[in-house]
């Protein structure tokens, strides 16, 4: 393995926000074994089953959301439980759709009970977080937008190889990953006082959802770089802008070409630096940063709106520590 060196992104970290969100996601744990222990008994393991683990960010800025606001915490963490059911159930049809036999440190459900019973447990998990989250028409055209744009982002992933450029990319990922974040963050204003701030918030969720699938693409292409090994993406060929927006740097561009053109990432992996990628992903965080900041100015000024302006970076950087190699 190659020397790692510091990895450390200039990205937001917050002690406040880790207390903050270490407190909720013990609440949000307990509401939702609360919830699905109220289901019919033959369900139940079903459901903990495939919605157990996660980093429950997306129930945490729900409910910071709702705070802010001065919204209603039992029916933000209502919301929380549709967006995690939601969300589980999709990676279950992922993991089958792309044959992965692990997720979350634990063997795929596909793999755990067939594809068949999989893809109906899946199926049983958007059903059930519908109903948490039809707390009122508003919330439930809100869910139902975010499935329909985390469908077409899962197509995209595999359509638009053909005609690949930056817009193409940041239209998948806003589906695919920034949907669920957009959606937490407005369905925290639609459950508080403030629904008025709802549309703002939901760009300042979709830009804290396209950091974190910057951050989450960026740590395939440096898991890559550090075990000489294709990983995620690179290994199915996906391209991701982290990796492409190294074309501009001097030498990488018959390398990133041959990616595109080919899938072969063998070049880019053998040739690419640790430095060159970190700088890249720096250069592509930092708008999306400052464009999340502008969506708060309206928002009242409490230690809420303070947490919540740490959120894109603190949230990405977890998932840094977490996930490089």
């Amino acid at each position: 393995m190659r020397n790692s060196g510091s990895l450390s992104l200039s990205l937001t970290t917050s002690e406040p926000l880790s207390n903050y969100s270490e407190q909720v996601r013990q609440e949000f744990e307990e509401h939702l074994a609360s919830a699905l222990a109220a289901e019919a008994q033959d369900i139940v393991p079903l459901l903990e089953r495939g919605a157990s683990g996660g980093k429950r960010l997306r129930p945490v800025l729900c409910r910071l959301v709702s705070d802010a606001l001065a919204g209603d915490a039992h029916l933000a963490f209502e919301c929380g439980i549709a967006l995690e059911l939601i969300h589980s159930g999709a990676l279950i049809h992922d993991d089958w759709i792309d044959g992965d036999v692990f997720r979350r440190d634990a063997p795929a459900l596909w793999q755990e009970l067939g594809p068949r019973t999989a893809v109906l447990v899946a199926d049983l998990m958007i059903a059930t977080g519908l109903m948490h989250g039809t707390i009122s028409e508003a919330t439930s055209q809100s869910l139902a937008r975010c499935g329909r744009d985390l469908s077409q982002g899962a197509i995209a992933d595999f359509t638009d190889h053909a005609n690949y450029t930056e817009a193409v990319y940041l239209k998948r990922i806003k589906r695919k990953t920034a949907a669920l974040y957009a959606t937490a963050a407005e369905l925290g204003a639609l459950v508080s006082p403030r629904t008025d701030l709802a549309p703002l918030l939901y760009h300042y969720g979709e830009c804290v959802g396209i950091i974190y699938q910057l951050a989450d693409d960026f740590v395939d292409l440096l898991n890559s770089l550090l075990t000489g090994t294709p990983v995620g993406d690179l290994s199915l060929g996906i391209p991701t802008l982290p990796l492409t927006r190294l074309e501009r740097l001097p030498g990488y561009q018959p390398w990133v070409q041959a990616f595109l053109e080919e899938r072969d990432s063998g070049p880019l992996i053998a040739n690419g630096k640790v430095g060159d990628a970190q700088q890249v992903c720096e250069e592509l965080l930092k708008p999306w940063q400052e464009r999340a900041q502008g969506y708060l100015q309206e928002l009242p000024d409490t230690p809420y709106r303070e947490l919540l302006e740490t959120v894109p970076g603190a949230f990405a950087d977890e998932l840094l520590r977490a996930d490089i190699t």
